[in-house]
């Protein structure tokens, strides 16, 4: 009877309160809307012309005709870089914003339609993403490529028609950069033009729903990979009175321990790398520049090699609705020949590209790179390949030059 008694006057109580509740919040209007959901997307159609003066060393078994990959000289058409991008997105009353973004893989020959996944939430403390993303060494990150036009240069897809020599650099990205890993990121609020950014990415290789492999590379071809790999990103922009605009940034990224592609494979040097870059801009007038070094990241422990360097430059000019840009690429490294000394394996690349707006989202350019590729070591750096890692192999291209001149049209909206 006592219980019956206290849960009538329990619920009259909760009654009173919610009428109550509702009350004080009819006469203060909620700032809590309904999520909003937003759809963007990006595509590009390229017509390639390029030559090749090497293809795969003769004799490699991705040079029979059956398993041939390396091309001289063609022409090709692709269709690069289709994303369509949902993003789900809300407020709470106490200004926090929060959501959902997905971005889908248009590529038909992709095998999986998902780019990227994730959850997002900020306010006046920072912001925090959380899933399969790009972390601070994407994000806040500046260099070079910021100006190049066209497909981007070697920040494109040039490894489309390109035979890039065996064990010659040729990337804007450290070594250890998780891409779009599923991973932790926390960006500060920007104070006086300052921003700090870490991210934390518990297994690279990892994304999505798989489940965990901690002894074996999960990617093909198998690569060395880490666990407990942290990139941390600092940068500082500011716009003078005068017009004048300047973009800093310093980034680095390292890993409590590398593995290599198999369990039985040779041990390798943790990940470490940094890099530092800057954007200053005048009117129409565009510059950037960036330099990267690897130290000695998912090397081999006793091989007296190193993972390389790199620095990149760019300028670009805008003349109404045309975009004119330049870029410059030069990276090097210590390769390891048949006789175990060491020889510069190195490769340098410019490009010019003109890009052109017809409407709002809408542009056609041309452009044109060329590439110049050494390493006196790439058969041996191959043949050693296969033997630290049987699962998959590595064809050996020489020191190669290429001439690449494309056609391209993209819609953004």
């Amino acid at each position: 009877m006592f219980r019956n008694f206290f849960s009538s006057t329990a619920l009259v109580s909760a009654v009173f309160f919610l009428s109550s509740t509702s009350a004080v919040m009819a006469n203060q209007p909620s700032a809590l809307a309904t999520p909003t959901l937003k759809i963007s997307g990006t595509s590009s159609f390229n017509s390639w012309f390029f030559n090749n003066k090497k293809k795969l060393l003769r004799g490699d078994r991705d040079g029979s005709p059956c398993k041939l990959q390396r091309y001289g000289r063609g022409q090709l058409f692709s269709v690069d870089d289709s994303r369509l991008r949902f993003t789900v997105d809300g407020k709470l009353d106490t200004g926090m914003e929060y959501g959902l973004v997905f971005v889908l893989d248009g590529d038909p020959s992709a095998g999986k339609t998902s780019r990227e996944a994730y959850l997002f939430a900020g306010g006046s403390w920072g912001k925090v993403y959380l899933g399969d993303t790009y972390g601070v060494l994407s994000t806040m990150a500046f260099g070079g490529w910021d100006q190049w036009g066209g497909t981007g240069f070697i920040d494109g897809n040039p490894d489309r028609v390109v035979n890039f020599t065996t064990g010659a650099p040729h990337s804007v990205n450290l070594v250890g950069d998780t891409s779009r890993d599923t991973k932790l990121t926390y960006l500060t609020p920007r104070w006086e033009g300052v921003q700090l950014g870490v991210t934390y990415v518990p297994r690279s290789e990892h994304r999505g729903e798989q489940t965990i492999n901690s002894i074996t590379s999960t990617v093909s071809p198998k690569k060395p990979f880490d666990t407990d790999n942290i990139s941390n990103g600092v940068n500082f922009i500011h716009k003078f009175a005068s017009g004048f605009e300047m973009a800093l940034s310093a980034t680095s990224v390292f890993a409590a321990r590398t593995h290599p592609e198999i369990q039985a494979a040779a041990h390798r040097k943790k990940t470490f790398g940094y890099a530092f870059g800057g954007t200053f801009s005048y009117s129409d007038i565009g510059f950037s520049v960036e330099y990267g070094n690897n130290n000695r990241s998912r090397e081999i422990k006793n091989h007296k090699v190193n993972a390389g360097q790199f620095i990149d430059f760019g300028l670009s000019y805008k003349w109404g609705a045309t975009k004119f840009s330049t870029g410059y690429y030069y990276a090097w490294r210590k390769a390891l020949s048949d006789t175990n000394t060491t020889k510069r394996a190195k490769t340098n690349a410019v490009a010019a590209a003109i890009d052109q707006k017809l409407a709002p989202g809408l542009g056609v350019y041309i452009e044109y790179n060329y590439y110049n590729m050494k390493n006196r070591a790439a058969k041996a750096e191959a043949a050693r390949a296969n033997v630290i890692n049987p699962c998959d192999f590595t064809g050996a291209v020489p020191s190669n030059k290429a001439n690449v001149f494309i056609v391209g049209s993209r819609l953004v909206f």
